[in-house]
Formats: C-alpha cells, sequence, structure tokens
C-alpha cells in the first residue's frame, strides 16, 4: 500500500505491540476484538479522526511478533515487530515468505522505527487466501528465519475484513454519492455527452493498455449502447473472483475522447469494460482495433496471442493476450494485458485487465484468466 505509507508513515504499530511500545501521537489505537491467539486492533488518525486500518497480531516463540494489517483502500500490509531489534530508519531490506507449502512470495522489509518493518504485499488476495488457510508461515531474511503459528487465522482473518468493513461504511458521509445530488445519475450522463469532448478530463491512463473504445473507430456516444450497469459489472467481479462487496470498485470514467468507460479494481487485478454496437461493423475486426491500438502504444517488443474464438447460443467470443516489454501506463515497465471481447444481440462487451510494472508481474494475469473463462460459461 505505497500511498498509505508515504502519507502516513509510523502510525500503525505502536499500541499493538501489547505493553512493548507506546502508540504514536498520530493514531489512536481501539480493542477490537480476540480471535484465539489473535488481537485485533483498529486505528483512528488523531488529528481529524478518519479512520486508518484494521489490524490483527500474534507472537511466535522467539517472541518477534507478526502483524496483518487491512487500511481502507482494502490493502494488505504485513508487519514485523520485535522489542530485541534495533534497526537503522528507512532502509530497505529483501525478504521472502512463504505460507506452507505454497509458493514463496519476495518482497522488501521497509524500516520506519528501530524496532519493526513493513513488508508490501503484491499479490494482495493471494496472500490473504494463503493466510487464511495456512497452518505457518515463514519469513526468511539474510540472517534469520521466523516462523509463526497461523492457527485461528481463518476467523480472525475474516473479523479484520469486517472491522475494515464497519469502520469505511461508517466514515462515508454521503451514502448516495459524491455530486451534490442535484441531478440524477442518468440525465448528468447525458448532460456530459453534449459537452465539448476537447474539455473532458483525459482519464485513459488509470487503466493502462489503450484507450478503449476510441481505438475502435466508436463515436463518443459509445455509452448509449451500455446495456449493463455499473452494479451488474461489479457483480459479476464478485462472481468472478470470489472476493467480499467490499473489496470490488466499478467507476464511470471518459477518455480523452469523452468516451464512457467502467474502471475497474479487484484484489486480483485492474482494468477496464466498455460496450458498444457492433452495427456494420465485423466482429473480429472490432477485436482486432483494439489489439493495433494498444500495440501503438507499446514500445520494444510486443507479443500478442489469439485464442480460438468461441461461439455459443447466447453469442461469440474473442480473447487473447499481449505483452509489451515497454508500455507507457506502466512508467515505461513491462505491462501483460488480457481482453475478451463477447458480442450478443448486436452490443460487443469488451474486459480488458492488466498486471505490469516490473518483469516478475507482467508474466500473466489471472484476473484476466478468471474473467475469459466465465464470459465462455455466459455465451454457451
Amino acid at each position: 500500500m505505497r500511498g498509505f505509507v508515504a502519507a502516513l508513515g509510523a502510525v500503525l504499530v505502536g499500541g499493538v505491540i501489547a505493553a512493548a511500545a507506546s502508540v504514536p501521537v498520530q493514531a489512536k489505537e481501539n480493542d477490537e476484538f480476540s480471535a484465539g491467539q489473535w488481537n485485533g486492533y483498529s486505528y483512528t488518525d488523531d488529528k481529524n479522526g478518519q479512520f486508518v486500518d484494521c489490524e490483527i497480531w500474534a507472537s511466535n516463540s522467539d517472541k518477534v511478533q507478526l502483524g496483518i494489517a487491512v487500511p481502507k483502500d482494502y490493502s494488505l500490509q504485513l508487519w514485523l515487530y520485535s522489542k530485541a531489534w534495533n534497526l537503522p530508519a528507512n532502509q530497505s531490506y529483501p525478504i521472502s515468505y512463504w505460507i506452507d507449502r505454497n509458493q514463496q512470495h519476495r518482497g522488501r522489509a521497509e524500516t520506519n522505527s528501530e524496532k519493526y518493518v513493513l513488508i508490501e504485499v503484491e499479490q494482495d488476495q493471494n496472500v490473504y487466501d494463503e493466510l487464511k488457510a495456512g497452518g505457518a508461515v515463514t519469513f526468511r531474511t539474510q540472517n534469520d528465519d521466523y516462523v509463526f503459528d497461523l492457527s485461528g487465522s481463518s476467523a480472525a482473518l475474516s473479523r479484520l475484513l469486517n472491522c475494515v468493513d464497519g469502520y469505511s461504511k461508517a466514515a462515508s458521509a454521503n451514502p448516495f454519492g459524491d455530486d451534490g445530488g442535484g441531478t440524477d445519475n442518468s440525465q448528468q450522463q447525458s448532460n456530459n455527452q453534449q459537452q465539448d469532448t476537447s474539455q473532458q478530463p483525459d482519464n485513459s491512463q488509470q487503466g493502462g493498455g489503450f484507450e478503449g473504445a476510441s481505438q475502435g473507430g466508436s463515436s463518443s456516444t459509445a455509452m448509449t449502447a451500455f446495456t449493463l450497469t455499473a452494479d451488474q459489472v461489479r457483480q459479476f467481479l464478485i462472481d468472478v473472483t470470489g472476493a467480499k462487496p467490499s473489496m470490488i470498485s466499478v467507476d464511470e470514467k471518459t477518455d480523452s475522447n469523452g468516451v464512457f468507460y467502467y474502471s475497474l479494481k479487484t484484489p486480483l487485478g485492474d482494468g477496464q469494460f466498455w460496450q458498444e454496437k457492433l452495427d456494420n461493423q465485423v466482429f473480429d475486426d472490432v477485436v482486432q482495433s483494439y489489439v493495433n491500438g494498444y500495440k501503438k502504444d507499446c514500445t520494444g517488443t510486443f507479443e500478442p496471442t489469439a485464442h480460438e474464438p468461441v461461439s455459443g447460443a447466447k453469442g461469440r467470443l474473442a480473447t487473447g493476450t499481449a505483452a509489451c516489454a515497454s508500455s507507457k501506463y506502466q512508467d515505461n515497465g513491462p505491462e501483460f494485458m488480457s481482453y475478451a471481447f463477447t458480442e450478443s444481440d448486436g452490443v460487443v462487451s469488451f474486459y480488458m485487465t492488466f498486471v505490469g510494472g516490473n518483469a516478475a508481474k507482467a508474466k500473466s494475469d489471472g484476473l484476466g484468466k478468471l474473467i475469459a473463462k466465465r464470459s465462455e460459461e455466459m455465451i454457451q
């Protein structure tokens, strides 16, 4: 959770270390629950009273403590603490960890105090699931291994997410939206489409990949073809990922041409969703135009893979992937993109997902595979 660390620094660990440390003045600690060996806490910012995160903590036989934290953006953090440590501030060290016989995860242990380190988790959902079902987690540093019993972690992690859910919902002062409430959404959408597109915000780079419908030749009124609401797309992603509803977000955006699309965020990855009318276009040409648009945004090696198209009683499906060696959406780092185009009743629905930023992450896209599989089931 990079932004959280930059903004709040050392407000987290404080009093969760039993009597070993005092709560930092920036954060207020609240006891929440106990679940077996795990103690649960919530934190609020003393300056503004805003919710910071919920955490669970447990110790091992070496008196080193493991903290699992979920802040309000539903990312996942791991913390290690020992009263015996004397760590230099603001240093970063390589660390690896694994749960039972699962894959080894690699990361960086960042020191913000002489007593504790923060480990940011890249594969949030995978690590969360492994911790919840695991028997033990091992952290390997340059000189030591630290092993923690995960007994009771399933119940403790469930209560941890309930804690975050409760505080996040309570923090919303306006449950109906953030636009002032003067205009209903459909009217606002219509007004937006009538505006000069030169004044529309360019949100296309929030997605990674390419500018979607504008590359396929669609007009700026493509949103009128949408047959799925944001809530329906969100429910689809909940079903696909198995994640809690609170961990999925679907937000309406516009690209630089004023075309509407949905920006997707899930624990397994991010993406975009578009719809447009097929009209007189050829379905295969629409798919290829999107891939060509993405290729234009890629520098260096571009490796597309088109899977065998599928036809069913309810429509047609085209899926594939593309690996880009240097993407502008990843700060010129590598990116791996997956796409799933479905055509049904003259409307093309398009899911695009992406991962990247470094070579290790830009190798596969688990979310894209799940969407492709579910899309195939839906057209049969």
